[in-house]
């Protein structure tokens, strides 16, 4: 998000897509377990971007 507008904040994210700040502030803090399809088309729709240029999978620590 900072790298395409540096000056867009969550929030206005948020309400330019009409979601919640806290989903937003969740996809952006990584903190998220699965994310709507919904979501992921609004935002590649608003960044003008591919799925695979917003998110990275990472492998999961076994924690155990």
């Amino acid at each position: 998000m900072a790298e395409r507008d540096p000056h867009l904040s969550q929030r206005q994210l948020a309400r330019e897509l009409e979601l919640s700040p806290t989903t937003i502030n969740q996809l952006f803090g990584n903190k998220f377990k699965r994310i709507d399809v919904e979501t992921v088309e609004k935002l590649c729709k608003y960044f003008q971007c591919e799925i695979g240029e917003l998110f990275i999978l990472k492998p999961v620590k076994n924690e155990g």
